[in-house]
């Protein structure tokens, strides 16, 4: 595909169960001795996969993993970060040290190899395990099955920094995240563009909502939405003619009800995603059309404040037609599926 992208992959209970850990897995285990493997994530309580990664470091894959050490279920990530631990990952391993001030988590979710040399990035972490632990599912979502998706990046320009920017994770530093300047670098190649959070100028996306008039659209899969300066430019949107449709997860937590007959009663087109066995919708990913252009949002980034000041996350911002096309799809299916 055209900008240095490939072909969305999704997750979901319509698509067989553990698909995207086993990409993650299959991307493990072909890689070469004397290639790189640089991951970020926040949820890793899949053992297996764990164990795939020590055997790349034993063939001699250079790996990196930095693995958030207090994610919200406390002790979710303990058996495989004492299982990593045990094995050193030759040095590799390292658990996410926010600087005094940060008070946030590591929430991105990178998954960089160097051969081929591709990133993978969007809402997925490798939370599942066999055999499950219902009561950890219940609480943290079944992301084996639920709606999610990852993006692989193919542009050498994007590949890099973002494997700069595990390292940069990977590291320590007293100076807030806000404040370094690799954190306010926005990085652009063919149309797409990354935003690394927390940063400084924390609103490009309601920025571009902010331009939409009649005639214009806007449709989001959202897994957590609180009121802010989003929700307040998506009102004013419809205030001035715009559509604006989203499907947001079906928790209190995530998106509080309360919100959501707000919304409603403003205008907006708003649907929890609901299904039986509780899966959840943890994809995350927005559409605008805006005069005859179309473009795509996506990442690890939730629309609140914690994600916006704290966390460190990664945002993309692409024009890529193919890519926009596959979201739009996506969309279409995950609404049919919640109606």
């Amino acid at each position: 595909m055209g900008g240095g992208l490939g072909r969305v992959e999704f997750g979901g209970p319509d698509l067989p169960p553990r698909r995207l850990r086993g990409l993650l897995q299959e991307h493990v285990d072909t890689s070469p001795p004397g290639s790189r493997i640089d991951w970020a994530t926040y949820y890793f309580r899949d053992r297996a996969l764990a164990e795939a990664l020590i055997r790349a470091s034993d063939r001699g894959v250079r790996v990196t993993l930095v693995l958030e050490p207090d994610p919200r279920r406390a002790g979710a990530n303990d058996a495989v970060i004492a299982l990593l631990q045990e094995h050193g990952l030759g040095g590799g391993l390292r658990l996410y040290r926010p600087a005094p001030f940060d008070r946030g988590h590591l929430h991105a979710k990178i998954y960089a190899f160097s051969h081929p040399d591709v990133a993978w990035i969007g809402s997925f972490n490798p939370s599942g395990d066999e055999p499950e632990d219902a009561e950890v599912v219940a609480e943290i979502g079944d992301q084996d099955r639920g709606h999610n998706l990852l993006l692989p990046i193919e542009s050498a320009r994007l590949t890099a920094a973002l494997r700069l920017h595990v390292a940069k994770l990977a590291g320590w530093n007293p100076i807030p995240l806000f404040l370094r300047p690799h954190f306010n670098r926005t990085i652009e190649d063919a149309g797409t563009k990354l935003y690394f959070y927390p940063r400084l100028l924390t609103y490009p996306v309601e920025r571009s909502i902010a331009r939409l008039a009649a005639g214009d659209r806007l449709r989001g899969a959202i897994s957590h939405l609180k009121p802010g300066e989003l929700t307040k430019q998506l009102v004013n949107a419809v205030k001035r003619g715009a559509r604006v449709d989203l499907l947001v997860h079906d928790t209190e937590r995530r998106v509080p009800t309360e919100l959501v007959g707000q919304l409603a009663n403003e205008g907006v087109g708003i649907v929890r995603v609901a299904h039986p066995d509780d899966l959840p919708m943890h994809a995350k990913f927005l559409l605008i059309e805006h005069a005859g252009q179309h473009v795509a949002w996506l990442g690890s980034y939730n629309f609140n404040k914690k994600s916006r000041r704290r966390n460190a996350e990664i945002l993309l911002r692409t024009n890529d037609q193919p890519v926009i096309a596959q979201l739009e799809g996506r969309f279409g299916q995950i609404a049919f599926m919640a109606s």
